[in-house]
């Protein structure tokens, strides 16, 4: 029988009502495991399973189209529920358990249990005063302990570079992109004395995975790399700005971001005035702190 079950796809829900790819929200949901003594399962997608293999034990991991009832689900297990959309009409008929998180409304419906799961919304450009991992641990009724993400099955690859550039980002989303001409006068000015490797595996997670695993300090924009680096256990420094950035940081995420203006975060994928918000952050900004964070 399952005790406790955590629901968590590789896509969100955005306000227009359209699905989003969000293997960053995915990633960092795994935090919530670690308040739940390694006596839960897992339910996903099959997309998501390529990401989940690096951070738990398979066996922990159900895929929507299994049959859920084969799993033991009893109105004694907790449902921990961070899809903010159903994403398996079938399983939430079964699923007759404790509701916690993204819970049924009378009508069937998915609404977030209370404020604190409000703040995890992606993209709600609410006001909240805490991270979004400890939006989720107090959302979900546990106390907040700092809990990081899972890392049962995290690699431990050689480190053969000093400093990876994350520079990729979702082609649909340019607010978020640092100009390339600025991450190459970021590679003059950062090398020599260090070693900077350009990011692979961009259509390739294993790939991906073992990149950032080689590399001592990743430099990114708001996109998956920041919460995989920072699932890996490595430095980051990350360029943000326009879009909801409540990131915890662990001691090891550090942010640089462009002067205030009052259309931050705007959370738009294009600039509503044509503008590149990021690429007035300068080179001398990331790789001074790029610098210092080494040093610590």
């Amino acid at each position: 029988m399952i005790n406790n079950l955590i629901i968590k796809t590789s896509y969100s829900r955005l306000k227009d009502g359209s699905l989003k790819s969000n293997f960053g929200d995915l990633l960092r949901s795994t935090s919530l495991s670690s308040c739940l003594n390694n006596d839960f399962r897992w339910l996903t997608d099959s997309r998501a399973l390529p990401l989940l293999k690096w951070f738990m034990d398979s066996h922990r991991l159900i895929v929507v189209d299994a049959d859920i009832k084969d799993y033991g689900l009893s109105e004694n297990t907790n449902i921990y529920n961070i899809d903010n959309y159903i994403c398996d009409s079938d399983m939430f008929v079964q699923g007759s358990g404790a509701w916690h998180g993204y819970i049924r409304n009378g009508r069937g419906d998915i609404i977030p249990e209370n404020d604190l799961i409000r703040c995890i919304e992606p993209y709600s450009g609410l006001d909240c005063a805490i991270s979004w991992q400890e939006a989720l641990i107090r959302g979900m009724g546990f106390e907040w302990h700092e809990q990081d993400y899972s890392a049962s099955n995290a690699p431990a690859f050689e480190v053969m570079y000093d400093i990876g550039f994350n520079w990729h980002v979702h082609p649909e989303w340019e607010s978020k992109k640092w100009n390339e001409k600025l991450w190459r006068n970021l590679e003059e000015a950062l090398s020599p004395p260090l070693s900077v490797s350009w990011q692979q595996g961009v259509n390739d997670l294993d790939e991906y995975v073992h990149w950032i695993s080689s590399c001592s300090l990743i430099v990114t924009c708001d996109t998956l790399g920041l919460h995989l680096a920072s699932a890996l256990r490595k430095k980051v420094v990350a360029i943000v700005g326009v879009t909801d950035c409540h990131e915890y940081s662990y001691g090891r995420v550090f942010f640089v971001r462009p002067e205030r203006s009052d259309c931050m975060p705007c959370n738009m994928p294009v600039c509503r005035y044509g503008k590149t918000c990021l690429d007035s952050v300068p080179v001398e900004s990331v790789a001074r702190t790029v610098f210092e964070v080494l040093k610590k």
